[in-house]
């Protein structure tokens, strides 16, 4: 058995670097990456995104460096979340990253008359819903109506010609 890891030292050490590499993707890519109160993941995503917009002429060296980037800071969270676990100031080592996201804040409400109204209107994403419908159905009818805008176009553009002439 020493035998052959003494053989197969360097495809072992490569196996389990790609197989440690895989599990921390794994572990990235099934945690939420929305947040409104940006736990977990979720700042260094948004911190990525910023810095892949501002990348200049040599996109392909500056998004390299940012995704290895990304990937320091989502092992910092990963290491704060075991070394909080560890101290016991959370239950499991993956509480920090693995959560229910909030995706939308709940209003504060403090006005009567703001109060008044989202009780009126309580289904106001059905409404929305129904207006993009309309907006929809009224553009399809644009659509079917600008073939003959230019037909009229030419008519009074011969119209014109004629009372010049």
């Amino acid at each position: 058995m020493l035998s052959k890891i003494k053989k197969h030292w360097f495809m072992l050490l490569c196996t389990m670097i790609f197989v440690f590499y895989f599990l921390f993707l794994a572990l990235i890519f099934f945690a939420p990456r929305v947040d409104i109160k940006q736990r977990g993941f979720v700042k260094c995503t948004t911190q990525m995104i910023d810095a892949l917009r501002n990348c200049g002429k040599k996109q392909v060296w500056c998004a390299s460096k940012i995704v290895l980037k990304n990937h320091a800071c989502d092992f910092h969270v990963i290491t704060e979340g075991v070394s909080a676990w560890l101290k016991g100031t959370q239950s499991t080592p993956w509480a920090n990253y693995y959560f229910e996201p909030v995706i939308e804040q709940e209003p504060d409400i403090e006005n009567e008359e703001l109060q008044a109204y989202y009780q009126q209107h309580l289904n106001m994403l059905a409404q929305m819903e129904e207006i993009n419908k309309k907006h929809i159905e009224l553009e399809t009818e644009l659509n079917a109506i600008k073939p003959e805008a230019p037909t009229l176009q030419k008519q009074q553009d011969e119209e014109i010609n004629e009372t010049n002439n």
